[in-house]
């Protein structure tokens, strides 16, 4: 117990000793040197090497070895330390290795234009020097210690024994872990700090505060202020049309094929198919199907529409899409209508049950949890709609179907506004958020004991 509060302990100083950690590169590039400082934080938001990868990795470890320790998780927080303590040494190995430290090089490149140097070319940097200051070295001690103070006991069969109950689920999930770390919330980290940023993705981000929100939420004759409140409610639109159909029509199919008619397990592919396909692959071939000159849609309806300008767009949109979801959410209902028991059933027809009320009183409470679950992640993946709507209609119509992540993709990559397109996707972001937190809310108020 002590131990573990004192490992804990050790991981906060490691984290706040790493805040004021950094490294110092110097170079020479004919006769001339030139020398820069960077704090590790900083470091990070560079992102311009595969090492400084490593620095999240090392954070988050830690940040979750702290809480093992908190909740007396011994062989968890052991874990986690080591793995903080392995990621942050092996950076600090491979940053000082040539090539290695190249998010030294915008800031050692002004320091030699400062010092004369008119013409200067990458490739004229052969070298960067780095040296770290002294309380990197006492964070890695700190991350060393709080390894080797939680190291389990090995010395009985019932402490190897709870090593290996302790540490065996981490071993499933560790790929999955050691991704979502590298590659998911550096993006994320610095997506958030480029939302305060005014950036053109060439140059270095220069912090602004809060203007880019400022301007998308209250300077009304502003182009990005318009674009913001189109991409928002085409989006909420969007989300309104296709999110009952993504629960309702899968839900129909898992009934329909719970019945183990003749060839179910044919339909039972043949509807999940369509989730095997890209969102590129989905979207063109149903764009050919509602073609006006010579699509089966339109030939078959023998109409003259235009499927793909109001009022007909949205109907297009949501077709391709719940055609390109059902799948998965039908596998997820036909497991849970599995695990319903049939004596249920059976009870309910003895007491004079119809077919409604079976549906209403066994089958939905029954499938309470999975429904729950596909609805959030149904209105999450919706939210974050972008294919359908590009390909079929793109900005056409006075961006009628523009939703919020078209516009985001526009002005960060064609116009380079990033700073003003982080903005928009943090926005995005919050009511992703606050939308997922009243539904979970509200189901689980309504959720049976």
């Amino acid at each position: 117990m002590v131990r573990s509060r004192i490992s804990a302990l050790l991981g906060v100083l490691f984290l706040i000793l790493f805040c004021f950690s950094g490294v110092t590169g110097t170079t020479t590039v004919k006769e001339i040197s030139a020398h820069t400082e960077m704090t590790f934080p900083s470091l990070f938001f560079s992102l311009s090497t595969a090492s400084i990868l490593l620095i999240p990795l090392a954070v988050v470890s830690m940040i979750a070895a702290i809480i093992a320790h908190l909740c007396k998780q011994r062989n968890v927080g052991f874990l986690f330390s080591l793995v903080s303590f392995v990621s942050f040494a092996l950076f600090l190995i491979f940053f000082a290795l040539p090539k290695m430290n190249n998010a030294l090089y915008p800031s050692l490149s002004s320091a030699l234009k400062e010092a004369g140097m008119k013409k200067l070319k990458k490739r004229d940097v052969s070298l960067i020097l780095v040296q770290y200051s002294p309380t990197a070295f006492l964070a890695l001690i700190a991350a060393g210690l709080a390894a080797f103070l939680s190291f389990p006991e090995l010395n009985s069969e019932h402490g190897r024994r709870q090593l290996r109950g302790d540490l065996l689920p981490y071993a499933y999930i560790a790929p999955q872990l050691f991704f979502f770390t590298l590659f998911f919330i550096p993006p994320a980290v610095y997506g958030i700090y480029a939302a305060f940023t005014k950036w053109d993705l060439f140059n270095e981000p220069v912090f602004i505060g809060f203007q880019n929100f400022r301007t998308l939420l209250f300077e009304a004759g502003n182009t990005y202020y318009k674009q913001l409140r189109n991409g928002l409610f085409n989006t909420f639109k969007f989300v309104l049309y296709s999110v009952p159909f993504c629960i309702i029509v899968p839900l129909s199919l898992a009934l329909a094929l719970k019945t183990r008619c003749r060839g179910n397990k044919f339909f039972q592919a043949l509807y999940y198919f369509p989730s095997l396909l890209s969102i590129t692959t989905v979207t063109l071939s149903w764009r050919y199907m509602f073609n006006a000159q010579y699509g089966v849609v339109t030939k078959f309806l023998g109409s003259t529409a235009n499927w793909f300008a109001p009022p007909h767009s949205w109907f297009v949109v949501v077709i391709v899409t719940i055609w390109w979801c059902a799948g998965s959410n039908m596998v997820i209902y036909q497991s849970a209508l599995a695990s319903i028991p049939q004596d249920h059933y059976e009870a309910a027809s003895v007491d004079g049950a119809g077919p409604l009320d079976k549906f209403i009183h066994i089958t939905i409470p029954g499938m309470i949890y999975p429904l729950t679950y596909t609805f959030v992640i149904s209105v999450v993946a919706q939210f974050n709609i972008y294919g359908q709507p590009l390909m079929l209609t793109g900005f056409a119509n006075n961006e009628a179907n523009a939703v919020l992540l078209m516009y985001i993709q526009e002005n960060a990559v064609k116009k380079q506004v990033a700073g003003m397109s982080a903005a928009m996707a943090v926005i995005l972001g919050l009511c992703i958020m606050l939308v997922s937190f009243l539904q979970m809310r509200v189901m689980r108020s309504n959720a049976p004991d």
